[in-house]
């Protein structure tokens, strides 16, 4: 009894927002008897469902759906089922800590994406050198989520979105909306701000602001990160933890209210071969507290084509090739690497002078021909004065892009052969170009 006379004072002083938490259900739980069990869940609904005022001695509830009761009691039941003394141990601690059980029962929200399969909820780096494009890509992003049309070829939420452009007036900023829409209509739901103050002095209730009166809002997009996270407190010892200090605020924030908080950054201008997201700018704290990041790259500034990463803990890692079109500064996705190889090979086929090469010979060999790497640029050589290769591993490359074209556009077979002296022999046959076959003697 007294075990049900705190239940009912704890019932008594709960609020509104906290009648149908777990701990509520973890009390009604914890007793061996049936009865009592049913007894508390019955004190419960009629605390969470009754009216606010209501007729004669009844108890005042808060006036929740029948429905709401029994979908909370049901999901909170399975998990105590999985755990019992875990499950109120974890309610009884207010989620200090939880049992594992328990975890595996909860029916949660798979992760959303604005931009399917490549964009996240969450906190986002865009980061690429200076001069790059990124903030036009970043307005793109923002004009295709708010109007809910794609966005490098591929689908998108459509959402309200806001996008920081602390680095822009009205009158660029406006420039570059009249050159990316041209006549089409503005979408609705596309906020923007040219001015914020940093983290420091009140970025996120500002924010906050907005997002109460815009609560479809799911991208805020900061153009640039450096100008809302003031100036750098960290010493040389501890700018790793000044990092992911404005970084976990940002996240923190992205993960509440269940919205993509895409940060437009930098790269430092060393190249970095092996892995593209060691040159973001700043200390591994930024792209370590960050859910997702995409960089932009190329190996030269001058060339036409870039080269976008992405990599994150719920997104799977991507590589798209991209190119500028300038005339309306708009970002296009040419595919992935390999596509984009394939289709300018492809382009380039009937010039290419190894696959001329093979078929020039097959025709003096009467479809069949076999050399090694040595006599193929010999024989390259021979033809075209000569040989866009050098060397057996470099010629092995190139033939290997070359074979599926060879046998789709020719019907060429191309087999790779060791020589028994760690060496290649390649072995190329085309039925089409084999001589016909003399008549049978009468």
């Amino acid at each position: 009894m007294k075990d049900n006379v705190r239940f009912c004072a704890a019932v008594d002083k709960a609020t509104r927002a906290d009648i149908l938490s777990p701990r509520m259900f973890a009390m009604c739980f914890a007793t061996d008897d049936p009865g009592q069990r049913s007894v508390r869940l019955q004190y419960l609904r009629e605390r969470a469902c009754g009216d606010y005022a209501p007729a004669g001695n009844s108890m005042a509830g808060f006036g929740l759906a029948e429905e709401r009761f029994e979908e909370a009691r049901q999901r909170y039941y399975e998990a105590f089922q999985a755990d019992p003394e875990g499950f109120i141990e974890g309610a009884v601690s207010d989620g200090l800590w939880q049992s594992a059980a328990v975890l595996r029962t909860k029916h949660l929200e798979p992760v959303r994406y604005l931009v399917e399969d490549f964009l996240p909820q969450g906190l986002v780096l865009l980061a690429s050198p200076p001069k790059y494009g990124k903030s036009w890509l970043a307005l793109d992003l923002c004009c295709a989520v708010a109007g809910g049309t794609p966005f490098l070829g591929m689908p998108t939420r459509q959402a309200v979105c806001l996008y920081m452009a602390l680095e822009d007036g009205e009158q660029r900023l406006q420039r570059r909306l009249d050159t990316l829409l041209g006549p089409a209509e503005t979408p609705q739901g596309l906020y923007y701000r040219t001015s914020a103050p940093t983290l420091a002095d009140g970025l996120l209730l500002e924010l906050e602001t907005f997002l109460q009166r815009h609560p479809d809002c799911k991208l805020v997009v900061v153009d640039t990160l450096q100008k809302v996270r003031g100036a750098d407190t960290g010493q040389s010892g501890t700018l790793y933890a000044a990092d992911y200090a404005v970084m976990g605020q940002l996240k923190e924030f992205a993960d509440q209210y269940k919205l993509c908080l895409l940060l437009v950054h930098h790269l430092r201008k060393m190249a970095d071969d092996a892995d593209p997201f060691n040159r973001i700018a700043g200390s591994n704290g930024i792209f370590g507290a960050a859910d997702a990041a995409i960089v932009l790259t190329r190996e030269k500034r001058e060339d036409a084509q870039t080269v976008l990463d992405l990599t994150g803990r719920d997104v799977e890692d991507k590589r798209l090739v991209l190119r500028f079109d300038k005339a309306a500064c708009r970002w296009q996705s040419l595919g992935a690497p390999a596509e984009v190889e394939r289709a300018e090979l492809a382009e380039s086929y009937d010039r290419n002078i190894l696959a001329q090469t093979v078929l020039a010979q097959l025709d003096e060999h009467g479809g069949c021909w076999r050399t090694n790497a040595k006599g193929f640029i010999a024989a390259c050589e021979a033809r075209y004065g000569e040989c866009p290769v050098e060397g057996g591993r470099a010629l092995a490359k190139e033939l290997g892009r070359l074979a599926p074209l060879l046998e789709e556009r020719d019907g060429v077979a191309c087999k790779t052969l060791p020589n028994g002296s760690g060496g290649r022999v390649y072995a190329f046959t085309s039925p089409a170009k084999a001589p016909a076959s003399l008549p049978a003697a009468r």
